[in-house]
């Protein structure tokens, strides 16, 4: 296939309601819309540039207009030769590189007439997806997932990582609210001291939590592996991997239980494959999940995790928090995010 043309675009789409984690609170989703053209055939993407990318809008555009210039007219027989590209011509930028990588992959599995799934070799085309909570009063909190479990999810993530014992009061809230059969997830986005979160996991061991992620600062690598080492609850490894050397690094330091997965974070689907082969290889089992994104890359990760065993999790819920989302294909039902069966991604883009 030919790269013929590249085409950009930045969009802010409000949420349904404000977001909060441990460090901070968005109203809005900012992401950047990539169109790459080759024939008759268009593939879209999306990347959702953050903090946690290392990225802002602003860069995210200027690195797309260096792709726009140097991949114009480039010749490729699989998506990965296009990832190989991208690190040849920038180092970083991984949800800009998300964004194309995406689309070209959507421009193959079009080409190839199957789901995105399939050609990245899966056969099953649904998997069940959680709902995420954020940092809020304990009645809004549970009244959030008594309403997400009756819309038919059956696992909840618990944002915490700012107030230990007002986080414990909410998570015990929320499973005396939704009993004892609904999945627990807590994710600590880097609010807490290694201390405050042992306490937390050893005060919430009766709750029967999942697994906890990312509990401390990407940089607190001891502090990682002590939680790895006494936490009743399995620890998971999020902002601290970005690449496939940070797995690895993981593994020797022996910082988690498991490692969460984003094609924001990682640069897409062929880097997100190359992270999540370290992680299999190193016993770890991988979640997908996301930024503030649309059904467009949400599908890209869905497609992703179906086409991989080591994926145990997935959390892939942003799209439901949007108020005006300019794509849509995606179908939830009984717990279970599944992918459109038309080739490609298979989402309908209107912006």
């Amino acid at each position: 296939m030919r790269i013929d043309l590249i085409e950009f675009a930045p969009v802010s789409i409000p949420r349904l309601e404000r977001f909060t984690i441990a460090r901070g609170s968005s109203d809005v989703a900012e992401n950047v819309f990539v169109a790459v053209h080759s024939g008759s055939l268009v593939g879209n993407g999306c990347g959702a540039p953050t903090e946690v990318t290392g990225e802002t809008t602003r860069t995210a555009l200027a690195a797309l207009q260096t792709f726009v210039r140097a991949l114009r007219g480039f010749t490729f027989d699989h998506p990965r030769q296009v990832a190989d590209q991208m690190d040849k011509i920038l180092p970083g930028n991984p949800s800009a590189k998300a964004g194309v990588d995406i689309a070209v992959h959507d421009l193959a599995a079009q080409a190839a007439g199957v789901p995105l799934y399939r050609f990245l070799g899966g056969t099953k085309d649904r998997m069940p997806t959680d709902m995420t909570i954020g940092i809020m009063p304990s009645p809004d909190a549970v009244e959030r997932a008594r309403r997400w479990v009756q819309q038919g999810f059956r696992s909840l993530k618990v944002k915490v990582g700012r107030d230990p014992k007002a986080d414990l009061e909410r998570l015990r809230a929320i499973r005396a609210a939704v009993g004892p059969a609904i999945e627990l997830r807590v994710d600590g986005n880097q609010g807490y001291t290694w201390g405050q979160a042992l306490s937390f996991a050893r005060a919430s061991r009766d709750l029967n939590v999942a697994f906890f992620e990312q509990p401390v600062s990407k940089e607190d690598w001891e502090g990682m592996r002590i939680l790895s080492e006494s936490s009743p609850i399995p620890i998971m490894a999020d902002e601290m991997v970005l690449a496939a050397e940070d797995a690895k690094k993981v593994r020797w330091a022996n910082c988690a239980k498991a490692v969460n997965l984003k094609l924001m974070k990682h640069g897409g689907i062929a880097r997100t494959v190359d992270v999540n082969t370290i992680c299999e290889s190193a016993g770890y089992p991988t979640m997908v999940g996301c930024m503030g994104e649309p059904q467009l890359s949400i599908a890209a990760g869905l497609h992703f995790a179906l086409a991989h065993p080591n994926v145990r999790w997935l959390d892939l819920d942003s799209h439901f928090n949007l108020a005006k989302d300019p794509t849509s294909g995606l179908r939830f039902e009984d717990g279970n995010l599944i992918a459109p069966s038309g080739p490609g991604l298979g989402i309908h883009v209107e912006l």
